[in-house]
């Protein structure tokens, strides 16, 4: 069953816990710079909020689409998209193709480096104490949206019709 790295930014406190983690996973340091997750500070609304950004392992990934290398490819078993970094030869079209900023540059390295899922069982999010990110399968997720919808319709007629 394919799954999903779900964020609920509302959640988040930008504790830095995931990208200490993720770094730590993948590079053997805690390094903000090298973590594939990273907590965006916004001033949405006129209040702060921190919002997780990482790979969303799109259907029809640009970053895949642009890599003139072919160092980008899905995991069938994970569905996740993996930067073979044997094969990226470092020129960032894949980081400057990605619409939500979910591909990185790897300044040690000289290479890509986006989420890989950590193999199917994401580290960020068993480090997150609040909630903010979940791994879910797909149908798992579209009911909790779907609810969250019909909660948010509720409350809209509420306020209508009372």
């Amino acid at each position: 069953m394919e799954k999903a790295l779900v964020i609920h930014p509302e959640r988040c406190t930008g504790c830095h816990a995931c990208e200490m983690i993720c770094s730590l996973t993948h590079d053997g340091q805690c390094n903000l710079n090298l973590s594939r997750i990273g907590i965006m500070k916004t001033n949405g609304g006129g209040t702060n909020e921190n919002i997780p950004i990482v790979c969303q392992q799109c259907h029809d990934p640009l970053c895949a689409d642009v890599c003139v290398m072919g160092a980008i490819s899905r995991n069938e078993k994970t569905g996740a998209l993996l930067v073979n970094e044997d094969l990226c030869v470092g020129c960032k079209t894949c980081v400057i193709a990605c619409p939500l900023g979910g591909v990185l540059y790897h300044y040690m390295k000289g290479c890509a480096m986006k989420c890989d899922l950590c193999g199917g069982d994401p580290e960020c999010v068993k480090s997150c104490l609040y909630g903010a990110l979940e791994y879910l399968p797909m149908d798992e997720w579209g009911w909790k949206e779907r609810l969250k919808g019909a909660e948010n319709l509720s409350r809209i007629f509420q306020v209508v019709y009372q």
